[in-house]
């Protein structure tokens, strides 16, 4: 993960996650806008599609602030959900705290023509006080509340959603990420330009990516816990390495499991299995953590 001011940038680079802090205040979209424009514009994104992604990403922000007038005014807005104590023993009270200043999350997914560049917004409130998730499609032409995500989802052409996840700054607070996904292939990357920061930036990309897939097994799991240590998902965390087989395990609670071997990821659960390659640990641990706090949310039910 990398903290980034709001000036300063020089790149989006592979490998990480950076974070930005987003003002509680009607500066929220103007901030987000211009951290997005900085960030993304040596990835290669044409113009116009560069365009589409700063306005979701300034609606993306805005909506969080919304959520929170609203939900100080009493109205229809976001609350924490009350549990008694988390899976790795956090103690969650039932009172909701003061709303906590929201992230803005970047960064990069695959590989090649397949890369795409993934912006997500973090605020504090881990669902929606009505207990039904948004839908952009459900909007109608005539409401003012929810146009924001339609938006999203129109310029996204549906490569957009919302989870349960946890803070990257600031702590390990508890809250949701709504996020939108774009293609950022690195092969039209390399046509913008090849000379100066931005080839210096592809490059640093593809060494990440593949620094990444050289890992043996352990070191891709030793990476992939540090990342989760340091979402404060560590209560129950367990490695076991099995070097003579390149093979390692991270029990991560009770029916979350990842499994790394031969270069590839695996996340299993009771439902699902997922699998990434190293170049993607980032995704593969900001997934791991959506799906602990899920389960989370399911036994507190």
């Amino acid at each position: 993960m990398r903290q980034q001011g709001s000036s300063g940038w020089c790149g989006l680079h592979g490998g990480s996650c950076h974070v930005w802090p987003l003002p509680a205040d009607a500066t929220c979209a103007a901030v987000a806008r211009q951290v997005f424009r900085d960030a993304a514009e040596e990835t290669g994104l044409e113009p116009e599609l560069l365009d589409d992604c700063i306005l979701m990403a300034s609606e993306l922000a805005a909506n969080t602030l919304h959520a929170r007038a609203v939900a100080g005014a009493g109205g229809g807005g976001d609350q924490l959900v009350s549990v008694g104590q988390d899976m790795g023993g956090e103690l969650i009270t039932s009172a909701s705290p003061p709303p906590r200043p929201s992230e803005l999350w970047l960064y990069l997914r695959g590989l090649g023509i397949r890369r795409e560049l993934v912006c997500k917004v973090f605020d504090s409130c881990r669902g929606w006080r009505h207990g039904s998730a948004p839908s952009a499609s459900l909007v109608s032409a005539q409401a003012v509340a929810g146009r924001g995500l339609q938006i999203v989802h129109e310029l996204s052409r549906g490569r957009w959603g919302h989870h349960a996840t946890r803070a990257r700054l600031g702590g390990r607070h508890r809250g949701k990420a709504v996020w939108f996904a774009v293609p950022a292939p690195l092969a039209h990357a390399r046509l913008v330009d090849v000379t100066g920061l931005r080839a210096y930036t592809l490059s640093a990309d593809v060494t990440a990516a593949r620094a990444n897939e050289r890992l043996s097994a352990r070191q891709a799991a030793m990476k992939l816990e540090a990342m989760l240590t340091d979402r404060g998902v560590a209560g129950r965390l367990v490695r076991a390495d099995k070097p003579a087989s390149d093979m390692s395990v991270l029990s991560v609670c009770h029916d979350l499991t990842v499994w790394c071997r031969g270069g590839v990821v695996s996340l299993t659960t009771p439902e699902s299995s997922e699998r990434w390659n190293y170049a993607d640990l980032v995704e593969a641990a900001e997934l791991t953590v959506q799906r602990y706090e899920e389960l989370d949310l399911a036994a507190a039910q």
